[in-house]
């Protein structure tokens, strides 16, 4: 390593309060340290990976191309910490803290978020909505009690559970793409399009099935969010292939169309992987409320959603 520096929290901490109030006096303020204190927490950052994370050339506060990556990862453990000293600060009250997939969310979360509070009024539960290196992040961080991911995450689902299984489809307002016949791949490729980030199961099977590794004859779009993603949709940002059943209403409403194809996505699961040993009845409790909730929901919405019951 360079310099001969161990990369520390403390580091990640002054780095993330500067990416925010960019100036050093003010972080030094902040965390109760002194100027050069700071100076040198950054320093010893920026020897660890051996390139320089401040833009110290630029006329204002600028971080470098490097900077920007490892800002993200300091926000991320951060928000972390965040979660796991509020869980120990407050033993004394009721907490469960739930990890969702963003099409879980958007689907029978929400049907969830409410039984749970129809059912243990004294139960304050705690949605964490990600990605599945996100949440795979907090549940080795001890930050949840219970996660929901889909199967590309590779991890064995928790015995005797449940999944839902989404059909993916190609959607689009009418007003930026029509089709009057099946599309294929290679037509597709040619449109406008919101992708998505590669902490996505969804990023390879769509790069891959319009050959994005080509030359792009169309603007690309990035979302880093399914939500994100799906409002860009209803912006009419372009085309972009996602679990229809986050979108069923437009669809049904005609503000959204589903775009046909010559070759269709494959559809994919979101499973429990992970429920707590710490408190086994509370979250016996709460996963049968969860699988209540995705039963229900599949039954209202059978169109673009399939609940798959235990083995």
């Amino acid at each position: 390593m360079a310099g001969g520096h161990a990369m520390n929290f403390k580091q990640l901490e002054a780095f993330y309060w500067l990416t925010r109030l960019q100036s050093f006096q003010a972080v030094a303020d902040r965390i109760g340290l002194t100027q050069p204190a700071v100076s040198a927490r950054i320093g010893g950052l920026e020897d660890e990976f051996g390139v320089r994370l401040i833009d110290r050339d630029a006329p204002r506060f600028a971080l470098t191309g490097p900077g920007h990556e490892v800002a993200e990862f300091a926000e991320r453990f951060m928000n972390m910490r965040e979660a796991m000293v509020a869980r120990l600060a407050q033993k004394h009250r009721t907490r469960f803290a739930i990890g969702l997939v963003g099409p879980a969310a958007l689907t029978w979360g929400a049907v969830l978020r409410r039984d749970i509070a129809a059912a243990e009024p004294d139960l304050a539960a705690d949605f964490h909505v990600g990605s599945n290196v996100e949440l795979l992040a907090q549940v080795s961080a001890g930050a949840l009690d219970m996660a929901f991911v889909t199967g590309e995450a590779g991890i064995e689902q928790v015995p005797g559970s449940f999944a839902v299984r989404y059909e993916v489809g190609w959607v689009a307002r009418p007003d930026v793409v029509s089709a009057a016949r099946a599309l294929t791949p290679e037509e597709l490729r040619s449109l406008p399009l919101v992708l998505y980030p590669p902490t996505s199961p969804l990023h390879s099977p769509v790069a891959d099935y319009i050959e994005e590794t080509r030359d792009r004859t169309a603007p690309r779009h990035f979302g880093y969010s399914m939500s994100t993603i799906a409002e860009m949709l209803r912006q009419g940002f372009g085309a972009t292939a996602l679990p229809l059943a986050v979108l069923e209403k437009e669809i049904a409403q005609g503000f959204l169309t589903e775009l046909p194809v010559t070759v269709p996505l494959a559809p994919f699961e979101i499973r429990c992987i992970h429920l707590t040993g710490a408190r086994r009845k509370l979250a016996g409790q709460v996963f049968k409320l969860a699988e209540t909730a995705a039963r229900n929901w599949c039954a209202a919405h059978p169109r673009y959603a399939r609940f798959i019951g235990p083995e």
